[in-house]
Parts: C-alpha cells; structure tokens; sequence
C-alpha cells in the first residue's frame, strides 16, 4: 500500500466540493478517472456528464464476481462557524483527517481506490471492479441508472464501503416516505367552531397512522419497523382557522413491508377512524430492505477477513440508513455487505472525520476479499 498515494487523493476529493443538493460529483469524479487512469484502469462512465456513475475494472471492462463501491455526493456542509476546520480544507489533526465527506464517504472512495490499483499490479486472473456513483445522499438515482444499465449483470458479489468502523453489515432498513394531506374549512380564530381546523385533523390522522405497528416479517439482525414524523405544515396566520395542513412521515421499514401495502393499510386506518372524508396518504419515495442470506459466501469471507486483520470480533448486524444496496440487490441480484471505515456517527456532522489508521486498515480488508474472489 502507497500510503502517502492514498492520502493525497482523499485530501482532493475532501478539498472538492460535492455537496448535494444540488450535486456537483462531475469534478469528483474527473479527479477519480485521471488518478485511475494514471495507473492504467479503464473506467465507464453511465449517466449525465455532470453526475457521471463510473465502473473501473482491472481487466479492461471484464466482469468478474465482486464489486466494491461508494458513492461521490455529499451532504451539505452547513454554516461554515458550526466546523472547527474549515469542511473543505482537509485538515489532519492527531492522526485525523477533517472535512465534509471524510467519512460519508470520501475516505471509503480513496480506500475503494488504492485496493483496485493494487489488485492490479498483482495481475489477478479475475476482474475486480470498483464503482463509484452519484446522487445516493438523495435517492440513489446514480446506482438506479448502473442498474438499469445491465454493465453490472453477472456480478454475484459487493462490498459497500459505507462507514461502520469496519464491522460487517449484512442488510439495511428500507424506506417508505409518505405525505398526510388534511383538508379543512377556514374560519376567523375568534369563531373556531365555524371552521374545520385542518392541522387538528392532520394531527388526529397521524396519531391514528402511528398508534400501532405495521405488519412485518420478524427477523433478528433488521429489528423492528421506525416511524418519525419529520415536518408538519399547516396554517397562514395565527387568527385564521386552518383549511389545509401537510405532514410528512419517514418510515423505516423492514423484510415483509412494501409501499403498496403500507399505503394501502394507512389509508384504510383513516376509513375506519372516519378521516377519509378530509385526509388521505400520498406515497413520496420508497426503497426496500435488504439482507444478505447469513451463510452467503461473501458474509464469511468478510467476516473472517475482517477479524484476522483487526484482531477483533464483529457481530453480524444491519444499517438504520440507507445505501446504495438497496438498488443494486434487488435489481442486480448482487449480494451485498457493508463494510467501511469511520463511524456512522461522525456523517452528516460538522467536523466529520477519519482516522487515517482504520482508512489504511480498510485497503487491507478490501484487497484480502478480493483476492479470495480471485479463484
């Protein structure tokens, strides 16, 4: 491993703005294809020049049965007074590095990197392929577009570079997005009873929408359906009785729940409480959960490699958030874990980091899987 390789293509990347919204990957994904190209890894790239999705192979475009991946986007940095170190100066500080997307997930996209770059100076007869896409912070339009691309068909196994603190993920909590619109009749608030307060009706179609749990399939590593109520709008003027009122809900969902069933019960909840008259669910976006089989080949290789080079037991668990999985194994049939550098924790936060230590632990992680697929 080139150390001081790796360390400066993450300080690039974290020094290049990606934020999404709006999404700028295009200059990401440039320093990515001249850093793999510079070391002779074809690359293709599908979707939009300016939110390319990029497949770099060690074998010229060949497929082989794994791939490693990442994504490009980042979360907004936020105001800049609420970072210690500037979000986009790549700042190492006690054997950490700072900045927007150090660890969500730059720092997996340079590991991701170095790895295939190694496996192809030691000329393996199986291809390893490194993926790279766009627009997963908001939707995972970038993995949805490789899907439908059939470049990944034939691939049996991935590895998702996602922060963990390098224990093995085996599956992900889905994600069904859904909208309650109340409708009322406006009133002078002086008169309320000559209205219909529409944000009372929307409150009232939520507590009857979240009281009891949905249906789903028990299973112990993905746990238990989420609910959280994340915006209420309603309401013009503090004097006016409201007509109208919107609320939207983000649950997190389990093996056993889909979003035409999960509507379909939500919308017969308010029929049998005599809301449907003024509120109905609208459904806003979904992804399904996901889980890799436990005596899948991919769990064990990673298992095993990841305690042999840590010297530390993981427990087999499950992501709380989303990633790019949720399209390419239901869609691609690729089986999955999820297995990165960094915490969970430090996403999403102002002074986001990466220990420089794990990253590098990383490379040796992904190269080890690797070269057990070399067979």
């Amino acid at each position: 491993m080139n150390q001081s390789r790796v360390l400066s293509l993450l300080k690039e990347l974290v020094s290049t703005n990606s934020e999404n919204p709006p999404g700028h990957e295009a200059d990401v994904a440039k320093i990515l294809r001249d850093h793999m190209d510079a070391h002779g890894i074809s690359c293709a790239s599908i979707g939009p020049s300016e939110r390319p999705n990029l497949i770099f192979s060690s074998h010229d475009q060949q497929k082989g049965d794994l791939i490693i991946h990442g994504h490009m986007d980042t979360v907004p940095a936020g105001p800049p007074e609420n970072w210690t170190h500037d979000p986009f100066s790549s700042k190492i500080v006690d054997g950490r590095l700072y900045g927007r997307g150090a660890c969500d997930m730059k720092g997996s996209l340079a590991a991701l990197a170095e790895t295939l770059i190694l496996y192809s100076q030691e000329q393996h007869n199986k291809p390893l392929l490194f993926l790279a896409t766009s627009d997963e912070e908001s939707g995972c339009s970038g993995a949805e577009r490789v899907a439908a691309s059939s470049h990944l068909n034939g691939v049996r196994f991935g590895v998702c570079a996602e922060p963990t603190g390098l224990q093995v993920l085996i599956g992900e909590k889905g994600m069904f997005w859904s909208k309650v619109v109340a409708k009322g009749k406006a009133a002078h608030g002086s008169r309320p009873t000559e209205g219909i307060n529409a944000i009372q009706v929307c409150m009232d179609a939520i507590r009857v929408l979240t009281n009891k749990q949905y249906a789903f399939d028990h299973q112990e590593v993905l746990g238990v359906p989420t609910f959280n109520i994340g915006v209420i709008q309603g309401g013009i003027k503090i004097n006016v009785v409201p007509d109208s009122c919107e609320a939207l809900l983000d649950m997190r969902t389990v093996i056993g729940q889909d979003p035409e069933s999960l509507l379909k019960e939500m919308n017969d909840r308010l029929v049998l409480e005599g809301l449907s008259d003024r509120v109905k669910v609208e459904y806003v976006h979904g992804k399904p959960a996901v889980l890799t089989p436990m005596d899948s080949e991919i769990v064990s290789v990673a298992k095993s490699t990841v305690e042999r080079i840590t010297s530390e037991s993981t427990t087999l668990g499950a992501a709380t958030y989303g990633t790019d999985c949720s399209v390419l194994q239901p869609k691609v049939g690729i089986q999955n874990v999820i297995c990165g550098p960094g915490s969970i924790e430090q996403a999403h936060q102002p002074d986001e980091f990466i220990s420089l230590d794990e990253l590098y632990q990383s490379i040796d992680i992904y190269l080890e899987i690797a070269r057990y697929f070399d067979k």
